[in-house]
């Protein structure tokens, strides 16, 4: 349980420190490195040093009076990335030949450095471990996939007066947590059909404090554990070669925290029906979908939502278009039910996104993006917040070791329900990045 303690102010200068540490001895090794000369299990070494522009840090347009400000904050941040792969097949001297077939860890960082002072606070880090292990043995295959993420932030939490579920979303992903997704897969292949065993795992510690929302803590985001996992089966049919039709079931459940004054909690397990389609359905289109519904059984006693049972739409996937040997077009979308990260109740998750990128040559490159994403929260809960998008992005490669990009994201939110009744929810924001990636 997260004690009601005074939050500290957390030290901005924090992660441009660490990070200076951690990218100078990376830098050494890149700047004394020969071009060419990466060994066989090194599979990747690089460091990013990227300069953005937030015009709204906390995406919000009131404060609340009396705190610090919130609404319409902007700052200038420094992010250093490195990053560093490790490839254990070629280091543990494993043969083409044998049943594993790739074998990585890796680490990846971002020390992010606020410069205003109204958003200090905001300045973190982000410490992801990632590990994968696929295998091959005759008609037999497997994947198995981990991130792990630790993000060093502050404690304390913003104040907000009113806000969209996607402003406070992009405070939280800066606060002290840790994350982990998870997924594996064996799979067994026939001539004309497939078997195929899954598990999956969305994990979400929180460790903020926890306060109720009213006097000297007005406006603070309690901000709760929550997590989903999975494990089921899918039947595949190969249509043809390269595609197939695809029949599967999860058995899974979701965990949503409590706060210590409040006893509701939307956690529930449920039963999942799926249809898919996934391979190459053209030489030039790929798809990877699913649709079904999920069977939900709400198990708290003290529940936020109304009523125990409920079935809800599950629908995920991506197309891919290759259009010329220059240009590609994807869309992918999710539409699920997930609890809320702030406790009490849970909703309809929505994204959509399409994207396109043309290769003007092999060095320079450009893509254009657009996104909408909508949060509908179940009854008795009154939120209906959508988030419209688009994005621009350049990028150019002087050398195999050395790049630039440039990007630039707008983001509008709107709430969809009465605006007299509930005000304030609305936002924009524009986020423009500058970087340069530096690799061995």
């Amino acid at each position: 349980m997260k004690t009601n303690t005074i939050p500290h102010p957390r030290p901005a200068w924090r992660p441009l420190v660490a990070a200076t540490v951690f990218v100078s001895g990376l830098a050494s090794a890149l700047w004394s490195a020969d071009a060419g000369s990466k060994p066989a299990w090194l599979s990747d070494l690089s460091v990013t040093a990227a300069q953005s522009y937030n015009s709204n840090v906390y995406g919000a347009e009131v404060s609340v009076p009396g705190f610090d400000p919130v609404a319409d904050v902007e700052s200038w941040v420094t992010t250093l990335s490195p990053k560093v792969t490790f490839d254990l097949k070629s280091a543990l001297g494993i043969g083409d030949d044998a049943a594993i077939s790739a074998f990585k860890v890796g680490y990846a960082g971002d020390y992010a450095f606020y410069w205003d002072d109204d958003a200090e606070d905001e300045s973190h880090e982000r410490h992801t471990i990632t590990f994968a292990l696929k295998t091959k043995s005759g008609a037999w295959s497997t994947t198995w996939d981990n991130a792990f993420l630790w993000v060093d932030g502050s404690e304390s939490t913003p104040r907000y007066l009113r806000n969209s579920a996607y402003g406070n979303a992009m405070a939280r992903e800066r606060r002290e947590q840790f994350q982990d997704r998870a997924k594996f897969g064996i799979r067994y292949d026939d001539e004309q059909w497939f078997l195929r065993a899954v598990g999956n795992l969305l994990h979400y510690d929180l460790h903020t404090d926890h306060h109720v929302a009213t006097g000297a803590y007005r406006g603070w985001q309690n901000f709760i554990d929550r997590h989903d996992a999975n494990i089921g089966l899918d039947f595949g049919y190969k249509v043809q070669k390269d595609w197939a039709m695809t029949f599967g079931y999860r058995y899974g459940g979701q965990h949503q925290g409590r706060m210590a004054w409040d006893a509701r909690s939307n956690s529930s397990t449920y039963h999942r029906l799926l249809v898919g389609v996934e391979g190459k359905l053209a030489p030039w289109l790929k798809a990877d979908l699913t649709i079904g519904s999920d069977f939900r059984r709400y198990t708290a006693d003290v529940r936020g939502i109304n009523e125990k049972n409920h079935t809800w739409l599950h629908t995920e996937g991506s197309l891919t278009a290759d259009l010329s040997k220059e240009d590609s077009l994807s869309l992918t979308h999710k539409v699920w039910h997930w609890v809320s990260s702030t406790g009490l109740t849970a909703y309809r998750d929505s994204t959509y996104l399409l994207t396109y990128r043309h290769k003007f040559s092999s060095a320079f490159s450009a893509s254009v993006g657009a996104r909408a994403s909508g949060s509908d929260y179940d009854a008795p809960a009154t939120r209906k917040d959508w988030l419209f998008g688009g994005s621009l992005g350049v990028k150019y490669d002087f050398s195999k070791q050395l790049s630039l990009t440039a990007d630039y994201v707008y983001v509008d939110t709107h709430n969809r329900l009465d605006e007299v009744i509930y005000p304030d929810r609305d936002f924009d924001q524009n986020l423009f990045t500058v970087a340069v990636r530096w690799a061995l």
